[in-house]
């Protein structure tokens, strides 16, 4: 069983499956396939450890991810991608959307797929939907519920009249 436990490790396990890919799988002996899917296993678990990133994270998960990576404060990533701290604050507090510019230069100045970034907006969109959508059913369903109770109240007093 093959561990590899450093970068250079990891750039030589590399190229050498770059070595058999290019050869093909079908020119591969019995022995080089064994060793193409012990590197494979290798990589993944080197990269599950280095490269801990959820397989489909929110945007306030990437941010704090970069920050933890790189030992950066707020304030320190605030500089790095051009922006105040109180937008970044704010951002992560979920009070605004990253705007194109902060997508850009997250994706430049940390080597963030662009795809990752734009697929984490959508999902955090649609939950931020689904939360709004659930908060005015609760509100409509309280405000209903507050009109027929004053309905049943107003009703017995009426009654009461009689």
């Amino acid at each position: 069983m093959i561990k590899i436990e450093n970068k250079q490790q990891y750039y030589s396990a590399m190229a050498e499956i770059e070595n058999y890919l290019q050869r093909g799988f079908s020119k591969l002996s019995k022995k080089e396939d064994q060793r193409l899917h012990e590197l494979s296993v290798a990589i993944e678990a080197y990269e599950m450890l280095e490269f801990p990133m959820p397989v489909q994270p929110s945007f306030n998960e990437i941010l704090i991810y970069v920050m933890q990576k790189k030992g950066l404060t707020q304030t320190e990533l605030s500089k790095s991608l051009d922006v105040s701290k109180s937008f970044i604050s704010e951002v992560l507090s979920g009070k605004k959307e990253p705007n194109v510019d902060l997508l850009k230069n997250l994706h430049f100045q940390f080597h963030i797929d662009g795809n990752i970034l734009l697929d984490s907006l959508t999902r955090s969109q649609k939950q931020s939907a689904t939360k709004r959508a659930g908060s005015k059913t609760t509100s409509k369903t309280d405000s209903a519920r507050s009109r027929s109770s004053k309905r049943s109240s107003s009703t017995s007093v009426s009654k009461r009249a009689r």
